[in-house]
């Protein structure tokens, strides 16, 4: 049985979904966190969105910071779905320029801009999602405040075809709980939303479980805003995704990542 995916103008499988999305530094749904990759370490991902009636394609994408400063830093990153595209439809890119949390006293919080899901098929994966945030590192935890715009209005769309491209977007991380057991280094939560009729609006939460600091495994419930645009209706999914940093470009220890996921995020 098929239905009409009315936020990418294209038709679902019940079983596979049909979003297109790609993932930068991300907390879990959403893109916001001012985390930027580091210098020359990339950051590969494995992402997979699942529910009853119908799922995303799967994502597997890599991110590398690319300003050797402290102070001001650079990622940029690509991502695959499939199943469910071909071509340069599976193809989709993602950037993002920050300012640290801290970085020039530690009153000022994390900055950060950047563009996700840009495709190269029309209105399918050409929503150019622009997105800006501020963040800072409390006592409680990470708290992260900000917004997007979609430049293209017939790719975010409700279910009857009217825009939906710009919204709010949020999320709060815990700090790091320290297991130290085999196996197993430390845990966090984490929470995000991202406002909108679009399929892009949605809120997720879940755990962190990371096995080396530069290995962990993400995973929880995506609630959907608006599951008339979801693949099979479905009002939410289950989130498995998996992250990995490395170095290859020194010896030594896997670089370990800040205490903010480093793509969970992300899509």
């Amino acid at each position: 049985m098929k239905r009409l995916l009315c936020a990418l103008g294209v038709v679902a499988m019940a079983a596979v979904g049909s979003k297109a999305s790609a993932t930068p530094s991300t907390t879990f749904w959403t893109p916001a966190t001012t985390y930027v990759q580091p210098f020359l370490i990339p950051h590969l991902t494995y992402d997979t969105y699942f529910g009853e009636r119908g799922a995303y394609p799967i994502l597997t994408g890599l991110t590398m910071g690319l300003l050797p400063f402290e102070k001001l830093q650079l990622e940029i990153g690509f991502d695959l779905q499939y199943p469910g595209y071909l071509g340069s439809a599976a193809l989709l890119l993602n950037a993002k320029l920050g300012v640290p949390d801290g970085a020039f006293g530690a009153w000022q919080p994390g900055i950060s801009a950047g563009i996700y899901n840009a495709g190269f098929k029309n209105h399918v994966t050409t929503q150019h999602v622009l997105h800006g945030e501020v963040g800072k590192t409390l006592p409680v935890g990470i708290v992260t405040v900000g917004g997007y715009y979609g430049l293209d209005e017939k790719a975010l769309i409700d279910e009857n075809g009217n825009p939906s491209r710009a919204g709010f977007m949020g999320s709060y991380v815990t700090p790091d709980w320290t297991v130290n057991l085999p196996g197993l280094n430390k845990m966090n939560a984490f929470a995000d939303i991202q406002t909108g009729k679009s399929f892009l609006g949605a809120v997720g939460a879940g755990l962190g479980f990371y096995f080396t600091p530069a290995i962990d495994l993400l995973a929880g419930p995506v609630f959907f805003l608006n599951d008339k645009v979801q693949p099979g209706g479905q009002s939410w999914m289950w989130s498995m995704q998996i992250d990995v940093d490395f170095d290859i470009f020194k010896k030594g220890a896997p670089a370990a990542p800040p205490d903010a996921p480093a793509a969970p995020v992300t899509k």
